[in-house]
């Protein structure tokens, strides 16, 4: 049998789904305190590691956590990415997204970095580098999602 030399052709096609998932007590305790604009961890009896967003067991100890604690609304960048190329859904381009160790916990947090200058042809802004110290900004109609606030700089963007 010969194989046909024609292209296959590609039919487009989308799914919508709508889905509710359960989040449990402690997410759920970490987007209600979104809402009155506040960051909560959870903090392990065992290590005492602090992790955000909170999580019901230490990812280090693997045991139960029962203890929520609220940590600061500045940290430091830990991992950042400027986004230049869109895809669907996405802010206009160029965006940055960073992981940010709020003070007092042990783990990270991605959000937007906005209120950096993103021309990127003399490298790198310098509020871009790890370590940078940032601060969280709340929209001023929290709704209890992840959106509801973003990075910026604490020194003056350049």
């Amino acid at each position: 049998m010969t194989h046909p030399t024609t292209v296959p052709a590609r039919l487009p096609g989308e799914w919508r789904i709508p889905y509710q998932y359960t989040i449990g007590t402690f997410a759920s305790a970490f987007f209600d305190a979104l809402r009155e604009q506040r960051i909560l961890g959870c903090r392990c009896g065992q290590c005492g590691r602090v992790a955000v967003p909170p999580k019901s067991f230490c990812e280090f100890c693997f045991i139960p956590v029962e203890e929520l604690v609220e940590v600061g609304k500045e940290g430091v960048i830990e991992a950042v990415t400027v986004v230049t190329a869109p895809f669907a859904g996405s802010p206009p381009v160029p965006y940055a997204v960073a992981y940010v160790r709020p003070d007092g916990a042990t783990s990270a947090i991605c959000n937007y970095l906005q209120g950096v200058d993103l021309d990127l042809e003399d490298g790198l802004n310098e509020a871009l580098r790890i370590e940078a110290r940032v601060k969280m900004v709340f929209r001023d109609d929290p709704e209890g999602r992840v959106t509801d606030f973003w990075f910026e700089p604490l020194s003056p963007a350049q």
